[in-house]
């Protein structure tokens, strides 16, 4: 009886394929046949919606027929949105959005198209939230900008509300928190005020929308507010929407719980979402809950459980994104290691956050994702793909094959170049007899050269002070700065400035920095206590405010990471 079923059901879904293009357009194509449905309640039905649309996309394909095409390309793009699966999505969205503008669809299929809201701006708007979620905030802002161009001009509801609300979500990921928060509000209002626009999607967006303002009333630090915002949406009955809805209300509800500091209340809290994402989402789910259980667990003194929770978390948040995205979790992670013992690990941690967040810095602004440069030009049939197989696993056996030699060979590069700063170094702090010069950069643009305004006197006993303060350790103080060394030996920047620059060949930062970085050299070498410090703890020693700074110029002065310096004197101790 199972298999007789199955039999039907395909004999079915083959005469739905083969009736005239005409008639499959007026019966099955309407509004309904492109929406997420609220039965698709967890990734897994999404994900078996999506396996049968791609096989009706293919029959679309074959059959030329360019209305059911855009159909099924946008319905598979947005389901894909619903799984985190971005860059498929953006895939089949750029597909659509070309042959919205190159088409040949008569006036009766464009007006079914518009009336179930597949038009140019709706793809636009989607490729913008696509782009957001993996990083890329240049691209995802200038979608969100084209798309509330259109709404303007075409005096487009429904879109001049929700666009401010995709803006506020790029500015609150630049951590542009107050302008975030205008555009939340604004979109907000927007949509409640006007009436063109249905109950259904109304509903959906105000719960994410009053969700992201609770949000960014905790980063401002406004928790009265941040909570009044989701009490609303509970009152509405917005938290039950579906089951993405219902995630993200009590992941918002354990985040106010973790600010109240009421720590073993939001454990309970995330542990409860933990059930709730992983229900959702098999695969997935986790992403959901990782980062608010971690922090749960380290706030009650678990720290093998955050730390676990994290790692998991980290690992399935590879398959979706750049890793320099990954930057605040690496942070994260560093923390908990210290706080539980284990400074090396921090260290590791700490040096993976500083190294990827300066390659986040850099290449925030650009296009970094493959995909994005390559166009998909025909959908090849399963036998194709088939019979490629073998030859594609080959490929990227060899593949896999080039790049770990590759990486084993940069690896041996790598320690080479170390071992021999570090040897360099080594042998510098032995030969020289006054170790203070050991670190002694020479710039090569001085700021003040002239000294001839300056008296030999004035100029001696500027030298003079200088050396006190060397003496007395000025320099690891992290008010230490041209001012306030001036104001200490009784001169002013200028002239502070010029001998400085006539005496050392240097400028006053490069200075500072030599004596703070010559100071830890030696330190290390000489004080094991000191050497078991975590990397931000030595930095705050010697002077530096940012932990990024110390390794920056550590690494410039002496070729060499601060940890991997502490690994090496640790093996020839």
């Amino acid at each position: 009886m199972k298999y007789l079923k199955v039999i039907i059901l395909y004999f079915l879904f083959f005469c739905a394929v083969t009736i005239s293009a005409q008639e499959f357009k007026d019966s099955i194509y309407k509004k309904e046949l492109i929406q997420l449905s609220d039965s698709l309640q967890n990734s897994t039905e999404i994900r078996k919606s999506i396996s049968f649309m791609k096989k009706m996309l293919f029959l679309a394909e074959k059959n030329k027929d360019t209305f059911r095409i855009i159909q099924f390309l946008h319905t598979i793009g947005r389901r894909s949105q619903f799984i985190s699966e971005n860059h498929s999505s953006i895939v089949f969205f750029k597909k659509e959005l070309a042959l919205l503008k190159n088409n040949n669809l008569n006036f009766k299929e464009k007006d079914l198209l518009n009336k179930a809201k597949i038009a140019p701006i709706e793809v636009l708007a989607q490729l913008g939230n696509n782009y957001s979620a993996i990083g890329n905030t240049t691209l995802a802002l200038d979608y969100f900008y084209k798309s509330e161009s259109i709404a303007e001009k075409e005096n487009l509801e429904f879109y001049k509300a929700v666009i401010p609300i995709l803006i506020g979500g790029v500015k609150f990921k630049a951590n542009n928190y107050k302008d975030a928060l205008k555009e939340y509000k604004r979109g907000y209002k927007f949509l409640n005020e006007t009436t063109k626009i249905d109950t259904a999607n109304k509903r959906f967006n105000s719960s994410l929308t009053l969700i992201s303002i609770s949000n960014t009333y905790l980063k401002l630090n406004q928790l009265d507010s941040a909570k009044l915002s989701i009490k609303k949406g509970i009152e509405k009955g917005l938290d039950t929407i579906n089951g993405l809805v219902r995630i993200n209300f009590q992941s918002q509800i354990g985040r106010i719980l973790l600010e109240e500091k009421k720590h073993n209340e939001a454990l309970t809290q995330f542990l409860k979402l933990k059930k709730i994402s992983d229900e959702y989402d098999i695969n997935s789910g986790i992403t959901y809950y990782y980062k608010d259980l971690s922090e749960a667990y380290t706030k009650v003194s678990q720290y093998d459980s955050a730390i676990a929770i994290m790692h998991k978390g980290i690992d399935i948040m590879k398959t979706k994104t750049k890793e320099f995205n990954l930057v605040e979790d690496y942070k994260a992670l560093a923390k908990i290691y210290k706080l539980s013992g284990n400074i090396e690990k921090s260290n590791n941690y700490y040096e993976k956050y500083v190294l990827n967040q300066s390659i986040l810095d850099k290449e925030r602004r650009e296009i970094l994702t493959s995909f994005h440069n390559k166009e998909i030009e025909n959908l090849a049939s399963e036998k194709k793909v088939q019979q490629k197989n073998i030859s594609y696993l080959a490929i990227s056996g060899a593949l896999i094959i080039a790049l770990l030699l590759l990486f084993l060979f940069k690896t041996s590069k790598k320690n080479k170049k170390d071992s021999a700063s570090f040897n360099e170094l080594i042998n510098k702090i032995q030969q020289l007899e006054e170790q203070q010069k050991i670190i002694d950069t020479k710039d090569k643009t001085i700021e003040e050269k002239n000294t001839l305004d300056i008296n030999p006197e004035t100029y001696q006993e500027i030298l003079s002070g200088l050396k006190k303060l060397e003496e007395h350790n000025y320099f690891l103080k992290q008010d230490c700065n041209s001012y306030n060394v001036a104001k200490k030996i009784k001169t002013n920047t200028s002239y502070l400035s010029k001998v400085i620059n006539a005496h050392y060949q240097k400028n006053f930062n490069t200075y500072i920095n030599d004596l703070r970085i010559n100071h830890a050299v030696l330190k290390l070498k000489e004080n094991k206590q000191f050497r078991a410090y975590s990397i931000q703890s030595i930095s705050e020693e010697i002077g530096y405010k940012s932990t990024d700074s110390f390794t920056k110029y550590f690494k410039r002065r002496t070729g060499l990471l601060p940890s991997v310096y502490i690994k090496k004197l640790n093996s020839i101790s």
